[in-house]
């Protein structure tokens, strides 16, 4: 199977398609509280094919209000990640293989407590490294946590 094939594949299974910046190919499903999300390749490995992916998964509310606290178009981001996606190896990848990655990584989404990953980016220091303190303001809007991002509010306006 090629690339171009896993992709058609993942479409007619109701996943949207896009490449990123740096030319992954990215696959989101919507599922009724949150989004999945893939990033998945074809690799050849001696004599088989290898189907592999990166999970990661949000919300509709937290991508939006971290999209709006960057100040930028709406963007993916993940709540939780799971770096050890479907890999499944075949002498040839087949349609049965791409639905199982994709009922892979949805069962693994669902398997995921929404919740819990807020609360642990919510406790996250406002000083911690890259876009993290973003994830931080981030989870305590969706937590409806107004007291702390007032709080924050007042000390910027000292």
């Amino acid at each position: 199977m090629k690339m171009k094939e896993v992709t058609q594949l993942l479409k007619a299974m109701g996943w949207s398609i896009y490449t990123d910046e740096v030319g992954d190919k990215v696959a989101h499903f919507i599922l009724h509280d949150r989004i999945v999300d893939i990033i998945y390749g074809l690799d050849r490995i001696r004599d088989q094919q290898k189907l592999g992916a990166m999970l990661s998964l949000s919300t509709d509310a937290f991508s939006e209000i971290c999209s709006q606290i960057k100040g930028e178009q709406r963007h993916f981001y993940p709540l939780a990640r799971a770096w050890s996606g479907p890999d499944i190896r075949a002498p040839e990848i087949l349609e049965e293989h791409v639905r199982q990655a994709s009922d892979e990584a949805i069962a693994w989404a669902q398997g995921q407590d929404l919740d819990m990953a807020l609360q642990d980016y919510a406790a996250l220091p406002t000083d911690a490294p890259g876009a993290r303190p973003i994830w931080h303001l981030g989870a305590l809007a969706v937590l409806g946590d107004a007291a702390r991002l007032q709080s924050y509010q007042a000390s910027f306006e000292e």
